[in-house]
């Protein structure tokens, strides 16, 4: 899969431009509503690819928070940086990107405020695995921000009702599951970690990173 993102990088935003045109009101919006009390919501940006999180994020003034950009592709991790790097303002110093290859992920338990893994469910065997582990990085009462494969994605196997991926969200943990229709290939999924505890807030990679 990373040689296939890597060879893919250069064009991957060409396919998803009709989705992206959305990405301030459908991704940056929720999340900046969804931490506002939050001073430094700290993120985990699961499967970054070029970026498109982070850009919709940081293009906004009112951004405070720092995010881990993590991706298994090389290439795409350097699509993401060079994105950023043009957006020309002093935003991207709150964006650490690594590159990362399997589960678990290298951070201990409730290391984030909000973590976000979109249009990648899909490609894991199954997906109690991941969901399990962003819920283990996730702080209880923080945001998690994902996706539903629609019907029309292609994946016919791979699809989950919305009754059924609401229950296999709470079942690894979450709640208040919110499925709002995106783009035709996919849902956006807002929900929140069962429980409650303090913001994390202002950590960096070196703080959470363990080998």
């Amino acid at each position: 899969q990373a040689w296939l993102y890597d060879r893919w990088s250069r064009k991957y935003d060409e396919g998803k431009r009709e989705s992206q045109l959305r990405d301030d009101e459908m991704l940056a919006q929720p999340l900046l509503d969804a931490t506002r009390v939050v001073p430094t919501p700290f993120m985990l940006d699961f499967a970054t690819g070029t970026g498109r999180l982070s850009y919709a994020l940081t293009s906004r003034p009112e951004f405070t928070g720092n995010i881990v950009a993590l991706d298994l592709s090389q290439g795409m991790l350097e699509q993401a940086a060079e994105k950023i790097k043009g957006q020309g303002n002093p935003a991207p110093t709150s964006i650490e990107f690594i590159r990362h290859q399997s589960l678990p992920l290298p951070f201990p338990d409730a290391s984030f405020d909000v973590v976000c893994a979109l249009e990648v469910l899909e490609l894991f065997p199954n997906m109690d695995e991941p969901l399990a582990e962003f819920a283990r990085v996730l702080r209880p009462g923080g945001v998690f921000l994902t996706s539903r494969g629609t019907e029309e994605s292609g994946r016919r196997a791979k699809v989950k009702s919305e009754a059924v991926f609401t229950s296999l969200l709470e079942a690894n943990g979450f709640v208040s599951v919110r499925i709002t229709k995106w783009w035709k290939l996919f849902d956006r999924v807002l929900a929140v970690k069962r429980g409650e505890s303090e913001p994390v807030t202002g950590h960096g990679l070196q703080d959470v990173l363990k080998c």
